[in-house]
C-alpha cells in the first residue's frame, strides 16, 4: 500500500521518516519504505545574484556574479529576461546534474566563461511555467541545499499482512501510528448537509442473499456535475497508486483509502425499477464489467441488480451499463458488508481482483459502513456541486460475526513471550489499539475488540498485540533450559534405513514412485474379492484422475517403472522401494498405513556367452535377495513354499515367516498379471511388511574366534513327504546336531525315478568343529544318529 506521508498527517502527529518506517517494520508489517515524492534537489544550491550586467558580446544574456555560500564568487551566464541584482535564486555549480539528468558543467558563452546555471522551476521538474528563472524567498540562506527549501511529500509503503485489512487505509494505518507514538487521532468530518426530497423516494434496497451480504447502506446524490476532479485531488490519488477518473469516481476511491470501505457509485438514472437487489446470479446471466469484458456468471457469484438485470460483481467490480459517466446528474453510492468468503471465490472463479475485493476478502469494520457512505456523499457535495438527499436507504441480512470479548491471561502472556509486562503496561498497549481492558478479580484482562479488528479471536492474538506493540526487540533473549534426550528413530524407521542400505549393497536400484494408482492397476493384480487390498481408498482431490486411489501395495508402482522401462528395450531391472501403503480397514474412516519394502526383478531377454543354456528360475534369486535382507537385519526367516497370493505364480511361491509371524511373500510373478501390465519379459517380487518385522526381536549378534582345528563334513540325504517344508528339518538338525555342529546347508532336492510317488529327497551338508581341539569319528557318528533319529521320529524322514 502506498500513503502520502502528507495524508496521514492530517489524520495523527507523525515522527520522522525513519523512525517511522523502522517502528513499523519492526512492529510486524513487510516491506515498509519511504520514498520521496519529485525531484532530487538535494544537489543544488541557494545563491544570491550580487552583480547583473549586460553580456558584452550578446543582448539578450547577462553576465551575474553570484555568491553560492562558499565565500567565492563565481561568473553565471543567465538567458532569463528576469534576473536581477538583488534576488536568491536556484543555483547549479559545475558537476551538478539536472533531475532530467542534464550535467552541468563549466563552459563558455559568447566568449565569457559561465560557472554554472541559474534554473527556472521548469528545468527544475517543478512546474510547466518558463517565463524566467525560478526567484526564491528573499529570506532563503545562501548556500542552503535547495531541498530544504522544497521539501516536497514523502510516500510510505508499506507490506500488508493478509491477517490485516483493517490497516489497508490511512485510518488504519493512522490507529498503527498513534498507538506506537501517541498524539490525537484526527478525523474528517463525515455528515453531508442534506437537502431536498427523502433518499427512499428515489430507490429502495432488497438483499436476497443474508448469508453473503450483512449490511447494505445507500445514499442519494442529486445535481452533479461530473468533470475532472482538483489537481489536489488528482495528486493524492496519483501518490497513492490510483488513477484519477473524474471528481465521482476519485471521491468513492479516495474514501476507500480514508476509510478502508470500498464505495461504487451508480447512475441513479440507469437503475431499472430504481430498485436495488442484492442477490446470487441466475444461470445463464451475464455481466460487461467496467473493464469492458463480458463475464458469464456462476449461480455462486454474489451480484447487485436491480430489477432487471445484474448491474455490478459485489465487491469485485462494477458493470458498464450503469457507469457515471459525463451525463451523469444523480448517483446512487453504495457502501456494504458482504461475507468475505462470498468475494473472494467470485474474485478467484472470475481472475478479477480489484482494490475493492482487496479489502473485503480480508475483511472491512461492520461499523464503518454507513460512516464511509455519509463521507462519500459529503465529498461528492463539495467536489462535484450535488445535493444530498435526506436519509440513508439500509438493508440488513444476517448478523455479521460478532466480536465476543477476549480474555487475556497477562501471567501466561508472559510466560510465552519470556517477558515480564505489568499487567497495566499490557492493558496501556492495548488500549492504544483502542481494545477496551478491565480487570477482574483473578487478574486477568478482559478485553473488548473493536469491530474493525477481525482478526483478534483467541488470547494468542491479544498476546501478539502486546509483544509488537511493547517491541520485539526489546523482548530479552533466553536460553530454554529442558533436559536434552537423544533423538530416538521408531523401530519400523530404523528397519526402514538398515533394508535400504542393505538393498543397494545387493545390487538393487531404489526407486521413489507416487503413491496413487487407478482401480484398474488393482484390480489386474487378481486379488480376491474378499482381500481388502483390492480396493484402495479414493480420493477427493486426485492430481489425475485416472489416478484416484490410494495405492494398497507397492507391485502396481513397480510394474509401471518396469513398463516404461521395457518400452525403451531395458529389459533387466532390480529395484525396490521402501514406503507406506494404504489398506482400507472395515468401518474405519482411516486406513492401516503399514511401512512396506517391494523388491522387483525382471530377467532381460538378451544372453552373455558366459550365461549358462537354462538360466536358475528366477524364484531362488528373489528368494535369495530376500534372505540376506532379513539376515542382514538380524532375523532368521523361514521360507513356507507355496501359498495363495494371487498375483504370484502357484507353483513358485512362498511366505516369508520370522519367529512363527507372517512377515512377507515373494515368488515368480503370475503370466497374467504380466500380460495385464504389457510385460513380455520373466519377472519376480518380494513384499515384506516392516511394521510386522518390527514387532519381532531380532537375534542378538554373537562373534566367535574362528577354530584353527579342521572342520568334518558329513552329507545326509533322507525321504520326507513331499509338503513337507526344508526349514523344518535345518531347525531340527541344529537342535539335535549338538553344540559342535557349526553349519547346516541344503545343497538338492530330487523327486523323479526311484523317489516313491508323493515324497522327496532332500540332502543336507552337516559342518562339525570344536575350537578346541579335533574332534574324532565316533563323535561326529554319535550326533549323525541323534539327527537321523529325531528326523525319522518327528517327520517320519528314512535314510537313503
Amino acid at each position: 500500500m502506498r500513503l502520502p506521508l502528507s495524508w496521514l498527517s492530517e489524520w495523527v502527529d507523525l515522527p520522522p521518516a525513519d523512525p517511522l518506517a523502522e517502528r513499523l517494520l519492526l512492529c510486524g508489517f513487510e516491506d515498509v519504505a519511504v520514498t520521496s515524492l519529485g525531484p532530487d534537489l538535494s544537489g543544488l544550491r541557494v545563491g544570491a545574484v550580487v552583480r547583473c550586467e549586460r553580456h558584452p558580446n550578446a543582448d539578450k544574456l547577462s553576465v551575474c556574479a553570484v555568491d553560492a555560500g562558499d565565500g567565492a564568487l563565481r561568473t553565471i551566464v543567465c538567458g532569463a529576461p528576469n534576473v536581477a541584482a538583488g534576488q536568491k535564486v536556484a543555483v547549479a555549480l559545475p558537476g551538478t546534474s539536472l533531475p532530467d539528468g542534464t550535467r552541468i558543467e563549466k563552459a563558455k558563452l559568447r566568449g565569457v566563461v559561465s560557472e554554472g546555471m541559474i534554473c527556472s522551476r521548469r528545468e527544475l521538474g517543478l512546474g510547466d511555467d518558463h517565463q524566467g528563472i525560478w526567484v526564491l524567498d528573499p529570506g532563503a540562506r545562501v548556500g542552503a541545499s535547495l531541498a530544504e527549501l522544497v521539501p516536497g511529500d514523502a510516500i510510505l509503503e508499506v507490506g500488508i499482512t493478509p491477517n490485516r485489512g483493517d490497516a489497508a487505509s490511512v485510518l488504519g494505518m493512522a490507529r498503527e501510528v498513534r498507538a506506537l507514538f501517541g498524539g490525537p487521532l484526527r478525523r474528517p468530518e463525515t455528515q453531508p448537509d442534506e437537502r431536498g426530497a427523502r433518499a427512499s423516494d428515489a430507490v429502495r434496497v432488497s438483499i436476497d442473499a443474508p448469508d453473503a451480504c450483512w449490511h447494505y447502506a445507500a445514499r442519494v446524490v442529486r445535481g452533479l456535475r461530473v468533470g475532472a476532479s482538483p489537481e489536489p485531488v488528482r495528486r493524492r490519488l496519483e501518490a497513492a497508486g490510483l488513477r484519477s477518473i473524474n471528481n465521482v469516481v476519485d471521491a468513492t476511491n479516495l474514501v476507500l483509502l480514508e476509510q478502508g470501505q470500498p464505495i461504487h457509485a451508480f447512475d441513479l438514472a440507469k437503475l431499472r425499477g430504481r430498485h436495488v437487489r442484492v442477490r446470487r446470479a441466475a444461470a445463464g446471466e451475464t455481466l460487461r464489467t467496467l473493464d469492458g469484458e463480458l463475464r458469464r456468471l456462476d449461480p455462486e457469484d454474489l451480484v447487485i441488480a436491480d430489477a432487471e438485470r445484474p448491474i455490478a460483481l459485489a465487491g469485485v467490480m462494477g458493470g458498464a451499463d450503469t457507469e457515471v459517466t459525463e451525463a451523469t446528474a444523480e448517483v446512487l453510492i453504495e457502501s456494504a458488508h458482504f461475507a468475505p468468503s462470498a468475494i473472494r471465490r467470485a474474485a478467484r472463479r472470475h481472475g478479477l481482483h480489484s482494490e475493492a475485493s482487496y479489502r473485503f476478502e480480508r475483511g472491512v469494520d461492520r461499523e464503518g459502513i454507513t460512516r464511509a457512505a455519509d463521507r462519500t456523499a459529503r465529498l461528492l457535495a463539495e467536489l462535484a456541486g450535488g445535493e444530498v438527499a435526506a436519509g440513508r436507504v439500509e438493508a440488513r441480512g444476517h448478523a455479521a460475526p460478532a466480536h465476543p470479548p477476549i480474555e487475556l491471561d497477562v501471567a501466561r502472556m508472559n510466560r510465552l513471550l519470556g517477558t515480564q509486562i505489568p499487567t497495566e503496561e499490557a492493558a496501556r498497549l492495548l488500549e492504544g489499539l483502542e481494545i477496551r481492558c478491565s480487570e477482574t478479580a483473578s487478574g486477568v484482562l478482559r478485553c473488548e475488540i473493536p469491530s474493525w479488528r477481525n482478526d483478534l479471536e483467541l488470547p494468542q492474538d491479544l498476546t501478539e498485540e502486546v509483544a509488537r506493540l511493547y517491541g520485539y526487540e526489546r523482548i530479552p533473549t533466553t536460553l530454554p533450559i529442558a533436559a536434552l534426550a537423544p533423538a530416538r528413530l521408531p523401530a519400523g524407521q530404523v528397519l526402514a534405513d538398515r533394508s535400504r542400505t542393505l538393498l543397494a549393497g545387493l545390487g538393487l536400484s531404489e526407486l521413489m514412485t507416487m503413491p496413487f494408482v487407478s482401480r484398474a492397476d488393482l484390480a489386474q493384480l487378481r486379488l480376491d474379492p474378499a482381500d481388502p487390498r483390492r480396493e484402495g481408498m479414493r480420493l477427493l482431490n486426485p492430481v489425475q484422475e485416472q489416478d484416484s486411489q490410494l495405492r494398497t501395495t507397492l507391485l502396481p508402482s513397480l510394474l509401471r517403472v518396469a513398463r516404461q522401462n521395457r518400452s525403451r528395450q531395458v529389459d533387466q531391472l532390480a529395484v525396490f522401494e521402501v514406503c507406506r501403503v494404504f489398506v482400507p480397514r472395515v468401518g474405519a474412516p482411516l486406513p492401516d498405513e503399514p511401512l512396506t519394502i517391494g523388491a522387483l526383478l525382471t530377467r532381460g531377454r538378451d544372453r552373455h556367452l558366459w550365461d549358462p543354456p537354462e538360466p536358475p528360475p528366477l524364484f531362488f534369486e528373489v528368494r535369495g535377495i530376500a534372505e540376506r535382507l532379513l539376515n542382514g537385519l538380524g532375523y532368521e526367516a523361514c521360507f513356507r513354499h507355496g501359498g495363495s497370493v494371487s498375483h504370484l505364480h502357484p507353483g513358485a511361491q512362498a511366505e516369508i515367516d520370522v519367529a512363527g509371524r507372517r512377515v512377507g511373500s515373494l515368488g515368480e510373478l503370475h503370466p497374467e498379471v504380466l500380460r495385464s501390465f504389457e510385460l513380455d519379459v520373466p519377472a519376480a517380487y518380494a513384499e515384506v511388511d516392516l511394521d510386522a518385522l518390527a514387532a519381532v526381536p531380532p537375534r542378538r549378534a554373537e562373534f566367535r574366534e574362528p577354530s584353527r582345528e579342521p572342520a568334518i563334513r558329513r552329507d545326509l540325504a533322507v525321504l520326507i513327504a513331499r509338503e513337507q517344508p526344508a526349514g523344518e528339518l535345518v531347525e531340527a538338525i541344529r537342535k539335535h546336531g549338538g553344540a559342535d555342529l557349526v553349519s547346516v546347508e541344503l545343497f538338492d532336492r530330487y523327486e523323479g525315478r526311484g523317489v516313491p510317488e508323493g515324497r522327496v529327497s532332500v540332502a543336507f551338508r552337516l559342518v562339525f568343529q570344536r575350537a578346541d581341539r579335533t574332534l574324532v569319528d565316533a563323535e561326529v557318528n554319535d550326533a549323525m544318529q541323534r539327527v537321523v533319529r529325531a528326523l525319522a521320529q518327528r517327520f517320519g524322514a528314512e535314510l537313503r
